[in-house]
């Protein structure tokens, strides 16, 4: 019997993201489930040629604060949910990052958009969700969104 008690909903702001995670909830709902919302700061978006390592680390620094802060007031919205939820914020690899984090936290279930932002970031979160589903360690629940 399948039985989901840890979610995973990785989050990158677009809106699809935000539309997967009304499907989380409503899951995690249904479930009874504990629901992390998870996002990734890629400190790869933000190098250039003529940028130190310093800079770097702050500019990092910075957009994990602020993406931190950004799930936190998402997750606010669904406070009378009755859904225990908690926010991850965490760098690097983003596909890597959510299977490494499923895998050490015994994650169920990951909910997540089939795509992201449109335009060349929709090709680059697509790839994203297709990494997820094949390297995850648990079942993915994948969501088109029109």
């Amino acid at each position: 019997m399948v039985d989901f008690k840890r979610i995973l909903a990785p989050v990158d702001m677009s809106d699809f993201s935000l539309q997967a995670l009304k499907y989380a909830v409503e899951v995690a709902q249904k479930y009874g489930a504990e629901l992390t919302v998870f996002s990734v700061v890629n400190g790869s978006f933000y190098t250039n040629t003529f940028m130190n390592v310093l800079d770097l680390d702050n500019i990092v620094a910075s957009v994990h604060k602020q993406v931190e802060e950004n799930l936190k007031e998402v997750v606010k919205t669904y406070e009378n949910s009755g859904v225990k939820m908690g926010v991850v914020v965490e760098e690097g690899n983003p596909y890597l990052a959510i299977c490494e984090y499923a895998e050490k936290h015994n994650t169920d279930l990951i909910v997540m958009a089939s795509h992201g932002y449109s335009g060349l970031d929709s090709i680059l979160i697509g790839s994203v969700t297709e990494k997820v589903v094949r390297k995850a360690s648990c079942p993915v629940l994948t969501l088109k969104f029109k």
